[in-house]
């Protein structure tokens, strides 16, 4: 039976629960929990879209790296290349150091580097492989492919910030939650060749160009380790401001999870842990013809709009819906769809008329959904530790060690 290392970090809960696994189902292989889960022996390899429908891409090495194609590969020895690859009227053309080096090779273009080599995309530092593959237009993409812990090294000083020591436990709840959503992702574009967007359709990644000291240590000091909710991975969101109140995943989204309910982000009786984030309080006027003009594109066509309401979740303060009564009927429109087209930075929010503009007077920055990151920076510096920020934000939230 692997055990989980006896780390500060990990949940209490979850020791304990392995414990008595340990005593009695020896003769089971190796699990992360109370549940079987089965660990991986070794680090998982992600693949990240990081370039979408290129027409040409230069990508540098600094030492020694293989490019590969189906029909065969060169290795490249010594100080390094550059590689011109470029895609002219339908025809892909590959050139090494400025002389032509392959023409009309079939994808996927595979450049390997060796241990001490870094790769450039124009420019940009990547740790791991690029590959070379048919886009979804006349161009072609480029996916990385690197260790899931050096891919989380670029993504949390994107998604948090590039980190410092006292709020270190805070950036480790985040790496814990980035990891999470990642390999819950494994796999969701495979017909493409790849796992996640490197973008906010998935989680922000720049490759080695934002790496922190205080961020690469927080993934350091959590290797391998996901948040989970009973027996399953946790769906671990999280945005940058909830303005005192998480919201459920229904007010963001379509369904409902057990595990992303809304909570008072704040201790009994005190200010919001999020209160100093500069995104706590907002206010947006916009003049009142544009108003009913917006809405009035969201009714069917000919609706004259008599009256409107807000649909307000007394738990999470989220508009979910708006009711518009016109000549036609009632109309409902989104919550997620306001906050939309009104360009808003939450769905927390209240409407006021002033003369003749509306004036829009919110809370927070982002869906509110899961762990608010100004929160847990504040949470952090009050020194609750990784474990503790997340089982505040995720219900029943536990946190396991998946590999080593």
């Amino acid at each position: 039976m692997k055990k989980l290392k006896a780390r500060p970090i990990i949940d209490r809960r979850a020791l304990f629960l392995l414990g008595l696994l340990v005593v009695f189902v020896l003769s089971l292989s190796g699990c992360i929990n109370r549940y079987n889960l089965e660990p991986w022996g070794r680090e998982p390899v992600i693949k990240v879209l990081v370039a979408e429908n290129l027409q040409s891409v230069n990508i540098e090495a600094n030492g020694s790296h293989t490019l590969s194609t189906p029909n065969g590969s060169t290795p490249v020895l010594g100080n390094g290349a550059s590689w011109l690859i470029s895609n002219t009227a339908g025809q892909l053309s590959v050139s090494l150091n400025s002389k032509e080096h392959l023409t009309n090779p079939k994808l996927p273009i595979k450049i390997a580097p060796d241990r001490n080599t870094i790769l450039k995309l124009n420019g940009q530092p990547y740790r791991g492989w690029l590959a070379i593959t048919a886009g979804t237009s006349s161009g072609f993409n480029v996916i990385n492919l690197l260790p899931l812990e050096q891919y989380l090294c670029g993504v949390v000083p994107r998604e948090i910030g590039t980190g410092s020591k006292d709020i270190l436990h805070a950036v480790e709840a985040q790496a814990i939650c980035a990891r999470s959503y990642a390999i819950s992702r494994f796999g969701g574009h495979h017909r493409q060749g790849f796992d996640v967007y490197a973008d906010t359709r998935d989680q922000v990644y720049s490759g080695m160009s934002r790496e922190t000291e205080w961020c690469t240590k927080a993934v350091n000091n959590t290797r391998g380790m996901v948040v989970l909710s009973g027996n399953k991975l946790l769906d671990a969101r999280y945005s940058s401001t909830c303005g005192g109140y998480t919201a459920n995943s229904e007010d963001a989204w379509s369904s409902a999870i057990p595990y992303l309910r809304s909570v008072r982000d704040a201790p009994f009786l005190c200010r919001p842990y999020c209160a100093k984030s500069p995104h706590f309080n907002w206010k947006k006027a916009i003049p009142k013809k544009d108003f009913y003009s917006k809405i009035q594109r969201m009714i069917p066509s000919g609706a004259r709009i008599k009256s409107w309401s807000l649909d307000i979740n007394p738990k999470s303060h989220r508009v979910v819906k708006m009711y518009v009564i016109s000549n036609k009927g009632k109309h409902t429109i989104k919550g997620s769809t306001l906050r939309s087209v009104f360009e808003l930075k939450s769905q927390y929010y209240k409407i006021k008329q002033s003369g003749n503009k509306m004036v829009f007077e919110g809370h927070g920055w982002g869906h509110g959904v899961g762990m608010c990151q100004y929160g847990a920076m504040e949470m952090a510096r009050r020194g609750r530790s990784a474990v503790a920020i997340l089982r505040h934000y995720y219900r029943n939230a536990w946190v396991g060690k998946l590999y080593d």
